[in-house]
């Protein structure tokens, strides 16, 4: 009767001891002579200078034909964009969604020389709100793109 162990993947476990060793040492290389690092790290925030007080939902608040552009300003401020006359007022906000830092350290002494890189996904929205000429709301368009932004240090 043959036994069978689903794990075994044919190594030996004199095998196994040899990779468990250069495994150990790879690592004990990497933390001596320089690292290589990435590191994500989750986000969710709005960056300086965006707004706040808007969400995905925010275009759905105002009721077409019952809204007026006052309705529309007292609630969310004053607009990024707007035509002389009124009748289309633009909204934008971003959010922030992840930070990805990586890059390269080689230990000189006590100090190190290496090079990092920082990349940024984020979502940049924008709603607009146009009026007809007596004020009232006639129509919400609401848009969102992907942004990247890669800095090295």
């Amino acid at each position: 009767m043959s036994h069978y162990h689903p794990i075994n993947l044919g190594w030996s476990v004199q095998g196994l001891r040899w990779l468990g060793l250069l495994t150990q040492l790879v690592g004990l290389l990497a933390l001596t002579s320089g690292c290589v690092l990435v590191v994500p790290v989750p986000t969710a925030y709005h960056p300086p200078g965006s707004r706040r007080n808007l969400t995905a939902d925010t275009a759905g608040r105002f009721a077409r034909g019952g809204a007026t552009v006052y309705d529309v300003v007292l609630a969310l401020g004053e607009p990024d964009e707007a035509v002389a006359d009124a009748s289309q007022l633009t909204y934008r906000w971003e959010r922030v969604n992840l930070h990805l830092l990586w890059g390269w350290a080689i230990p000189l002494g006590e100090t190190a020389v290496g090079q990092t890189w920082e990349k940024t996904y984020s979502r940049r929205y924008a709603v607009s709100f146009e009026f007809d000429p007596a004020g009232l709301l006639q129509g919400v368009k609401a848009t969102n793109e992907r942004n990247e932004v890669t800095r090295e240090q």
